[in-house]
C-alpha cells in the first residue's frame, strides 16, 4: 500500500510541473492540439519499447480491455487534456491547477447521487469550504471575476473528464497493467485528434530546439511517468485516497510558476488554495 501513496506523490509532482511547459510550449506558437499530437507521437513509441523490454506481455489485451481502453482514451483522456491545455491559453498555471483539482468535490457528489452515500453537516461544510476557497483563488470575491471565464469553463470541464477518468479507470479496469492501460489509452486519443487534425498539418510548422524540447518534456514527464503512475496508485489504493496525495499538485505549480514564469500569487490565492486542500482532505478522510 506504500507504494500506491509514492506513487500518487510522485504523479502530483510531476502533473505540477506541466503547466510551466506547456506555457513554454505557447510562446513557441503552438495549441493546445498541436501540442498534444506530438507528445502522443513520441509517447507511443517509447511506451512500446519500454514494454517490449520490460515485459513483452504487457502488450497483450483482449477485447473487454481494448474497448474500456478506448473509452477511457478517447471520452476522458482526449476531452481532459484538451481543455486542461486549452486553460493555459486564459489563466495562470497555479489557477487551472486550482481548477482541476476540484476533481474531487466531483467524485464526492458522484457518490453522493449515485453510490448512495451519505451527506452529513461536516461533509457539506466541506463542500462549502472549498467552494468559497474556489471564489478566493478566482478572483470572484467582490462578485466579479478577474479572470476569463472561457479559461474558468475549461478549467471545471477538464476537472469533469478527469472525473471521469479516475472513477471510469477504478470502476472497469483495475485487473490491466498501468502501462498497458496509459498506453492504449493514448493511442486512442491520438486516433480521436487526428479527427480534428491530421498530424502531417501540425509538421508543416517551424519546429525550434526549445518547442521540441519541451515536447519531449511533456512526453515523459507530464504523460508516460505521471499518467501511468496515476493508474498505479488507483490500483494500489483506490481514486479517493490518490485525490487526497494528488493535492501536492497545487503547491507545486504555484511554487513553480512563480520561480519560473514569475506568476504572480496574491494571499488570497493562497488562502483560497489552502481552503480547497483542507476541504478536499477532510471529504476523503469522511468519505474513506
Amino acid at each position: 500500500m506504500r507504494k500506491g501513496y509514492l506513487y500518487g506523490a510522485l504523479s502530483a509532482v510531476l502533473f505540477g510541473s506541466c503547466g510551466i511547459i506547456i506555457k513554454i510550449a505557447f510562446e513557441e506558437g503552438m495549441d493546445s492540439i498541436n501540442i498534444l499530437i506530438f507528445q502522443y507521437i513520441i509517447s507511443i513509441p517509447i511506451m512500446f519499447f519500454a514494454m517490449l523490454f520490460i515485459d513483452k506481455s504487457m502488450l497483450k489485451i483482449d477485447r473487454k480491455g481494448l474497448y474500456h481502453t478506448a473509452v477511457l482514451g478517447i471520452v476522458g483522456n482526449t476531452f481532459m487534456t484538451v481543455f486542461y491545455y486549452g486553460a493555459f491559453n486564459y489563466l495562470d498555471v497555479s489557477v487551472v491547477t486550482i481548477l482541476l483539482y476540484t476533481y474531487p468535490i466531483m467524485v464526492f457528489t458522484y457518490s453522493l447521487v449515485f453510490e448512495k452515500n451519505t451527506l452529513n453537516f461536516n461533509k457539506l461544510c466541506d463542500v462549502l469550504i472549498a467552494f468559497a476557497g474556489c471564489f478566493l483563488t478566482l478572483g470572484l470575491i467582490n462578485g466579479v471575476g478577474n479572470f476569463p471565464i472561457k479559461g474558468c469553463i475549461f478549467g471545471i470541464l477538464a476537472a469533469l473528464f478527469y472525473t471521469f477518468m479516475n472513477i471510469y479507470s477504478e470502476k472497469y479496469m483495475i485487473e490491466l497493467n498501468p502501462l498497458t492501460m496509459n498506453f492504449y489509452s493514448i493511442i486512442f486519443s491520438l486516433l480521436s485528434l487526428m479527427v480534428l487534425r491530421f498530424p502531417a498539418q501540425s509538421f508543416k510548422m517551424d519546429l525550434s530546439v526549445q518547442l521540441i524540447v519541451c515536447v519531449i518534456m511533456l512526453a515523459v514527464l507530464c504523460e508516460i511517468i505521471p499518467v501511468t503512475l496515476l493508474y498505479a496508485a488507483i490500483k494500489e489504493i483506490g481514486s479517493l485516497k490518490v485525490s487526497i496525495i494528488g493535492n501536492l499538485e497545487i503547491p507545486t505549480a504555484m511554487l513553480l510558476s512563480f520561480l519560473i514564469l514569475g506568476e504572480s500569487i496574491s494571499w488570497l490565492q493562497v488562502i483560497g488554495a489552502a481552503m480547497v486542500i483542507y476541504a478536499v482532505y477532510n471529504i476523503k478522510k469522511v468519505g474513506g
